[in-house]
């Protein structure tokens, strides 16, 4: 072991194993003569294996180590120590979010800040900043669990008031809840790391997106930019003259606009279906900040696949929601603007089970009429396939 040669200039070196059983015996036979028997099954050969096995294990060892200076494979405080750099941090906990929550009631009815309503199966979630409940009757605002992890909450499945607060009469929600989660894994954090870069500038692109990356609860986004001195349409989107457009899936919407106005270029104009106002600590003057929630694409999906020992009804639905979620590697799940691929449901189903032969993979936006071609998704939409809507046929 004295002779260590696997680390030069160029990193860490994994030699084959063939080449270290060559090395071991060598140095076998220096000592003990060339006509020792290194057969595997005598206990001169036994020993030639166990010392094969721990030279491997520590160069192997070395060189995950030597990998944990590069932010893009480290994990663990290792990621965490880099990422400190330039001022990032993992996040351990989440709440689950929900958007455009419809609070229904008497007009002029004011829903102080942390008022509580209630899901289907008893979760618990609370307003982020007081309502007041329009002339019609009605006002929309966000929501978020009171507890962190992965709470979720499907369509209209929040229904009951549970703050005694005279005249909030009901409470539902139009959107999925954005889920949170108990901590967020080496897999996202990397790739948050990557999305939050340019967190310490202003003006640009990338330097906007990444302070809205920074936001709790903002899992996805898209956005786009008018530098024109005139409207346009890009991408299917309308656009003001000299403008941005952010489509952003969870967070709270207050605190989207803040970072919006901190970071978007000066003179630039917002589009979008939701407007906050903020005002500017600096100056005091009040801006009028929009942006856009993403609309919600309910998507089906059923996978055929060949019939084996795996318990392929279980595994493919777990793997999906993984998929869906962006917890598998290199893979950012159903973000906003992203179409749904047969192709890449396949993969990621291969990607947590590699044994399953998938033969087809079918898709459909009602439940009933299937297809095996992609379901295209806009800027300001965002796929949704939660976990009972995956069917497994076995052929």
């Amino acid at each position: 072991m004295a002779d260590y040669r696997y680390i030069n200039n160029k990193g860490v070196i994994v030699p084959d194993t063939s080449t270290l059983r060559n090395r071991v015996e060598d140095e076998f036979r220096a000592v003990f003569g060339q006509s020792i028997n290194l057969s595997p099954e005598t206990p001169q050969g036994v020993l030639v294996t166990m010392e094969i096995e721990n030279r491997d294990a520590i160069v192997r060892n070395n060189a995950e180590l030597a990998n944990q200076i590069n932010p893009d494979i480290a994990g663990g405080i290792f990621l965490d120590a880099i990422w400190a750099l330039m001022g990032g941090e993992r996040i351990n906990a989440t709440h689950s979010y929900l958007s455009d929550v419809e609070f229904t009631g008497i007009p002029g009815t004011i829903i102080p800040k942390g008022s509580q309503a209630l899901t289907i199966m008893g979760a618990v979630f609370e307003t982020l900043s007081p309502l007041i409940i329009a002339n019609n009757g009605k006002i929309k605002g966000d929501m978020r669990a009171k507890e962190y992890g992965s709470i979720s909450c499907g369509i209209g499945q929040l229904n009951k008031v549970a703050s005694s607060v005279l005249g909030w009469e009901k409470v539902n929600n139009l959107t999925h809840a954005v889920v949170g989660r108990h901590a967020e894994s080496d897999i996202k954090a990397r790739r948050r790391r990557k999305q939050t870069l340019a967190k310490n500038t202003v003006s640009v692109a990338e330097a906007i997106t990444s302070s809205l990356y920074e936001l709790e609860g903002v899992n996805s986004l898209s956005f786009r930019e008018n530098f024109n001195d005139k409207a346009l349409i890009v991408d299917g989107i309308s656009l003001l003259p000299h403008s941005i457009y952010v489509c952003i899936e969870g967070g709270d919407s207050h605190e989207i606009a803040k970072s919006l106005l901190r970071t978007k270029t000066i003179g630039a104009a917002f589009n979008g279906e939701i407007e906050i106002k903020v005002i500017e600590p600096a100056s005091g003057q009040e801006y009028p900040i929009k942006f856009s929630r993403p609309k919600e694409i309910p998507v089906f999906c059923r996978i055929s696949v060949k019939k084996s020992n795996i318990d392929a009804q279980t595994i493919i639905p777990n793997a999906l929601e993984k998929w869906v979620q962006g917890e598998i590697d290199g893979d950012n799940g159903l973000v906003v603007g992203r179409e749904v691929s047969p192709f890449e449901i396949s993969a990621a189903v291969n990607a947590v089970e590699p044994h399953l032969f998938v033969t087809k993979v079918e898709l459909s936006t009602d439940g009933k009429n299937w297809n095996v071609a992609l379901i295209p998704i806009g800027l300001n939409q965002i796929a949704r396939l939660p976990k009972g809507a995956v069917q497994v046929v076995i052929v």
